[in-house]
């Protein structure tokens, strides 16, 4: 297919998702041919382009319209990706296309790339022994106090309280590596993802505390189970959370100087400041602030993406840090303050992601052994 007659297809695919029209193998060929390395420009008709203020809120009705209360997050992402596709193909924003050669390693990673992170974790039982849960295969692990400890087939930790459980209160501890994420399911059934570089420690028997409390170092997502009569607690840098069933996600690396909590669905309470849905928090020392959240952002992670929306290339590169177990060194300190908007999946190695920002603007990166070195273009 010429450049032509393809331009006039994906302009068809693009009028025909937005009018509702659009087939599933439609959509997967509009979203294999953006994804695909090339610089083929798109002309989107004037009467999107006119309207720039139309033509986004008709992309966030649908993106709306397509949740469903059983997966929301999941449907909520999917279809904001798809709207952030088509605006960006209007108004350039967010992507950034770059050449069909994008696949060859640029000479600054000829001599080795690294992969990005994986399922893998440790967890410490309350006598002190420490697994490998990435080495140890699935099915029981232990059983402590009356509660069995299982991996899942789907690289899980899975706690279920036996009838035999007492009132010995017992604490764990799971931790993912730099370059590692993990998902565990609570004895009280609370799911937890574990980023990169995070720490959970928690009761192994919630029944034989007052409350459900736990301690998070890092970032996690929580899907909390509903117990009116037992408050679930997260308590992490300079903050504490109460919920009694909701979803939210806590961003609280030692290296960042603030704190973000961001709701997705119900309400809780940080430090005693209310969060309604779709707001984040923002703690400094004692002050906490409360925004508008960007859930598609803060999500990414969770659904395998990096996604940035004018955010500064240090904050961008303490993710990419931590997601592939690399050393950052800024040769200029001027180059962290550069912002970037842009969405890239997880699972490619780091040099997509860095040639990717590198083709943006003056600077370059260049790999060497673990560390990545960030200077300005000659």
């Amino acid at each position: 297919m010429d450049d032509s007659k393809e331009n006039k297809r994906y302009q068809e695919l693009a009028s025909k998702w937005l009018d509702k029209t659009i087939t599933a193998e439609e959509e997967v060929e509009f979203a294999n041919w953006y994804n695909r390395d090339q610089d083929l420009e798109l002309d989107i008709p004037e009467t999107f382009v006119n309207n720039e203020d139309w033509h986004k809120s008709r992309m966030f009705k649908k993106i709306q319209q397509e949740i469903r209360p059983e997966k929301p997050f999941l449907i909520r992402y999917r279809f904001a990706i798809a709207a952030i596709l088509l605006i960006s193909l209007s108004f350039g924003l967010f992507f950034y296309h770059y050449p069909s050669n994008l696949q060859n390693v640029p000479q600054n990673f000829a001599n080795g790339d690294i992969s990005p992170g994986t399922n893998k974790a440790f967890l410490t039982l309350a006598d002190g022994t420490r697994l490998s849960l990435t080495d140890l295969k699935s099915g029981k692990l232990a059983e402590q106090a009356g509660v069995k400890i299982t991996k899942g087939k789907d690289d899980q930790l899975i706690y279920t309280v036996l009838p035999s459980a007492g009132s010995k209160l017992e604490y764990n501890t799971i931790s993912t590596p730099r370059a590692g994420q993990y998902q565990v399911n609570l004895p009280d059934g609370t799911q937890v993802w574990l980023n990169a570089a995070s720490s959970l420690r928690f009761p192994t028997n919630f029944s034989a505390t007052r409350e459900r409390k736990v301690e998070l170092v890092g970032e996690a997502y929580f899907e909390v189970a509903k117990d009116p009569k037992k408050a679930f607690k997260v308590s992490s840098a300079g903050q504490e959370v109460s919920v009694f069933g909701t979803h939210f996600n806590i961003s609280s690396y030692p290296d960042e100087q603030n704190t973000y909590t961001t709701l997705l669905e119900g309400s809780v309470s940080v430090n005693g400041t209310l969060l309604k849905p779709e707001q984040q928090s923002i703690l400094n020392g004692k002050n906490i602030k409360i925004l508008p959240a960007d859930l598609e952002s803060v999500m990414a992670w969770k659904m395998g993406y990096f996604r940035f929306d004018d955010e500064s290339l240090e904050s961008i590169m303490k993710k990419v840090s931590r997601w592939y177990d690399v050393e950052v060194e800024f040769q200029d300190p001027d180059l962290k303050e550069l912002e970037f908007g842009g969405i890239v999946s997880r699972s490619e190695k780091v040099s997509k992601v860095l040639r990717m920002l590198e083709l943006t603007t003056t600077m370059s990166f260049k790999l060497e052994g673990n560390k990545i070195i960030i200077k300005q273009k000659k």
